[in-house]
């Protein structure tokens, strides 16, 4: 073969041992130009975001978000809604799942459980009474139910408050600049919580999600069920150093001022019941019966109420729980029954004028 003759290597050309296989080059001008396009259209986005939430043509907060805007937002409709019921349940998230509506119906008992979360205050369940009592007529029943666990938190929830007004169509701007993230200055999320949240379904996790799925469902089924959330976790008894501490409760400062805006926000004649929610055997300490009954007593007497309900029980067996503060569907009927029972009897007078004490 003539040696002058080259023949094409079928490889890739071999590359200098210390030099780099590649090289890129950019063009400043290009880069610049680029990264001023996208900042521009991310700008001009914003200023349309914003102008929709100024404009008001962005309509309201769907509050369908998550389960917590959800419970809230379905709690505040059913509390202005038009139904026969005389009494509203209002209290913390033991409220929300242990008093079951439709039993309470089944005893001729018709009322609305308003119940929510814990992290709000006692104050803020006020809010709930006193816009049922605006929407409804005739002599009505207001009780509080509350978990021992909810008087002793030291502060309420700054984000569940704001979700709170926004339900309740409070007097403040429906939106507001916020400048938490570049999404929320720009006014992005709350097109989000206003836009998307209403057309998008918005899944849920846990044990939740399984038994509710999407937050549209829970909406639906809350007001399926007159305000009553099913619990859907299993209580776990092993006891720890932090669930024997969690056990000694105590009433928190803040719990008496909150008590008498409670009162205020209720109008006159309105009748008044205190029922402090159980909690698990192995979970209460054994003084907890006398305690509940004297932290019953003052908070009573900051409502002007008459005490918590002693033909309920402040202590049940483990398996009806699904947390130390929630019941199992099941238990909660049952618990519910003792209530109608209760409440049929007559077993604790409504005196609806007593003063609160100073």
């Amino acid at each position: 073969m003539d040696p002058s003759i080259r023949i094409p290597s079928i490889g890739p050309e071999p590359t200098p041992a210390n030099g780099p296989s590649h090289s890129y080059s950019f063009d400043r001008k290009d880069l610049v130009r680029n990264l001023a396009a996208t900042l521009g259209l991310l700008l001009v986005a914003g200023i349309g975001a914003l102008g929709l939430l100024w404009s008001g043509w962005a309509g309201r907060p769907a509050l369908l978000g998550d389960p917590d805007a959800t419970i809230l937002g379905t709690k505040a409709r059913l509390a202005s809604g038009i139904s026969e019921a005389r009494m509203a349940f209002v209290g913390d998230s033991s409220c929300l799942i242990n008093v079951d509506i439709p039993t309470l119906r089944s005893a001729g008992i018709d009322a609305v459980n308003l119940g929510t979360l814990s992290y709000l205050g006692i104050d803020d369940f006020g809010l709930l009474a006193q816009r049922f009592c605006a929407h409804h007529t005739g002599p009505l029943e207001v009780v509080l139910v509350v978990h021992p666990e909810c008087l002793r938190l030291a502060q309420p929830s700054a984000r569940h408050r704001t979700l709170l007004a926004t339900a309740l169509d409070s007097p403040e701007p429906s939106w507001r600049f916020r400048r938490e993230s570049l999404a929320e200055a720009l006014g992005f999320e709350d097109l989000r919580e206003r836009w998307m949240d209403r057309v998008l379904p918005t899944p849920m996790r846990g044990g939740l999600g399984g038994r509710y799925g999407f937050t549209r469902d829970l909406q639906r089924e809350l007001l399926r069920q007159g305000g009553t959330l099913e619990e859907t976790a299993h209580y776990d008894p092993t006891p720890t150093a932090a669930s024997v501490a969690s056990a000694e409760y105590r009433i928190a400062p803040r719990i008496r001022s909150e008590c008498q805006r409670f009162r205020t926000r209720l109008p006159g004649g309105v009748s008044l019941r205190l029922i402090l929610s159980p909690v698990p055997r192995s979970h209460a300490l054994r003084n907890h019966e006398a305690t509940v009954a004297g932290m019953s007593d003052t908070v009573a007497g900051w409502l002007g109420a008459p005490g918590s309900d002693h033909a309920l029980p402040s202590i049940l067996p483990d398996a009806d729980f699904g947390t130390p503060t929630h019941l199992r569907p099941e238990a909660a009927r049952r618990y519910t029954r003792r209530l109608a029972e209760s409440m049929l009897s007559g077993s604790q007078p409504q005196p609806p004028n007593r003063r609160p004490s100073p």
